[in-house]
């Protein structure tokens, strides 16, 4: 009986890794996915200033 619980627990373990590295791959594919949207908004904003003092 104590080796099939043992069984369960660490299936349970495992599938609770696998989930947690899932969503924690995901957390991480969403901040850089963030970051870049920021860092085009910056370009984008050097642009106008640039396009900007050109034109004063």
């Amino acid at each position: 009986m104590e080796f099939e619980i043992t069984h369960i627990l660490g299936f349970i373990g495992c599938v609770l890794a696998y989930f947690i590295t899932l969503y924690y791959i995901g957390l991480n594919h969403w901040v850089v996915m963030e970051h870049n949207k920021i860092y085009a908004e910056f370009d984008a904003i050097k642009a106008e200033l640039v396009k900007l003092k050109k034109q004063g």
